[in-house]
């Protein structure tokens, strides 16, 4: 995908206004420290960050701008990313076992690999706007598309 394009995405989608995250753990992500266990990060701006191989079980994330975040092979059990923007992000090989997805914008997000079997709150219509591979396993009843 383009960088115009991801830019596209993420101004058509937006975070919200109101973050209720932790400055400190914000700044810990944003710094390059990859693990934030239990962490409240919810509404946080972390576009365009890293969190790959990290330690995020039980974190918060609802309502936050992840565009284009790198969280592959990651373990984000238990973790909410309801009404969260992840727009491009890449959530490839990540663990999702438990982790909320209500409300999630999945537009180009990268499950390659992933096993959402486990994952909650997920949707057909989110499902086909998102991506993966022979690897990904999509929730029973659900597919999703191969990332071309």
């Amino acid at each position: 995908m383009s960088f115009l394009l991801a830019m596209m995405v993420a101004m058509a989608h937006p975070a919200p206004a109101l973050s209720h995250a932790d400055p400190v753990a914000v700044a810990s992500i944003e710094a390059g420290h990859h693990d934030c266990p239990r962490c409240e990060l919810a509404g946080a701006d972390l576009s365009n960050t890293c969190v790959k191989n990290g330690d995020l079980t039980d974190a918060d994330f609802d309502g936050a701008n992840l565009t284009l975040m790198c969280m592959s092979y990651a373990n984000f059990s238990g973790a909410s990313f309801r009404g969260t923007n992840l727009a491009a992000a890449n959530l490839a090989h990540a663990r999702l076992d438990g982790a909320d997805f209500s409300g999630a914008d999945l537009t180009i997000t990268s499950f390659k690999g992933t096993d959402l079997t486990k994952a909650m709150g997920l949707t057909q219509a989110q499902l086909n706007k998102a991506c993966g591979d022979s690897d990904t396993k999509a929730p029973a009843g659900m597919s999703v598309p191969v990332c071309k």
